[in-house]
């Protein structure tokens, strides 16, 4: 049987997508995305078939929240991350979805999207 699963990543920092890419490759899932935007984020929401969503917090100076909270209405688990966790406190309707701390190891996103995508 097989674990394949389909990851949507919305991340507008070149480099850090090369990394996810890398490593969403090397656990033999499927990539959709990336959005690099809100507006991409909030369509690619709505229309993509996805097991479990990688959110940066902040696409292009826009918080991503709406788009995590249109993936949450269709049952996606959803994960975010961010190089200023300290000071970022999610919205009271995603307050229990996984904030990952930039810079993050690859081990703890691979763990965290396993566990997600269940």
């Amino acid at each position: 049987m097989s674990d394949s699963r389909r990851v949507f990543v919305a991340e507008d920092n070149g480099l850090v997508m090369m990394s996810i890419e890398g490593l969403i490759e090397d656990m033999e899932w499927e990539l959709v995305g990336p959005a690099r935007t809100l507006d991409e984020a909030l369509e690619m929401a709505r229309t993509c078939e996805v097991d479990v969503a990688l959110l940066d917090v902040n696409l292009a100076e826009q918080a991503s929240y709406p788009a995590g909270e249109r993936l949450r209405a269709r049952g996606v688990p959803v994960m975010f991350a961010t190089g200023y966790a300290e000071a970022t406190k999610l919205p009271a309707s995603l307050a229990d979805a996984p904030l990952l701390a930039k810079p993050y190891s690859l081990d703890d996103m691979e763990q965290l999207l396993r566990k997600l995508a269940g």
